[in-house]
């Protein structure tokens, strides 16, 4: 059963919104608007390749509670960090602050 959060709504609907924003940032790493130019082609396609699944496995996290991935505050703090390694910024920091909601109401 899923943990149910204090702030449960706008913990999912920050998650969404940073896995929607990765989703986009790794496309845009794909189609070389992110990355400098020194960057070879195939860095560019597996680090999208890899930031879309990471962006896709945050969403299933928060539409799906419990089904493939838990819903639990370090869960969203770990893929926030892989968000904002392999597709960008934005998308990791909502995340992130998802997960320090998540911590909050868990103390």
């Amino acid at each position: 059963m899923a943990k149910k959060y204090e702030h449960n709504d706008l913990m999912k609907i920050l998650t969404i919104l940073g896995g929607l924003v990765g989703l986009a940032s790794a496309i845009l790493v794909i189609a070389n608007y992110d990355l400098p130019a020194t960057y070879s082609a195939f860095d560019r396609v597996v680090s999208g390749i890899v930031g879309i699944v990471i962006a896709v496995l945050t969403l299933l996290c928060a539409m799906r509670p419990d089904d493939p991935i838990p819903w639990h505050w370090l869960v969203l703090f770990v893929l926030a960090i892989l968000l904002i390694v392999f597709s960008g910024l934005w998308g990791g920091v909502l995340v992130i602050i998802a997960a320090l909601i998540g911590l909050i109401d868990d103390l």
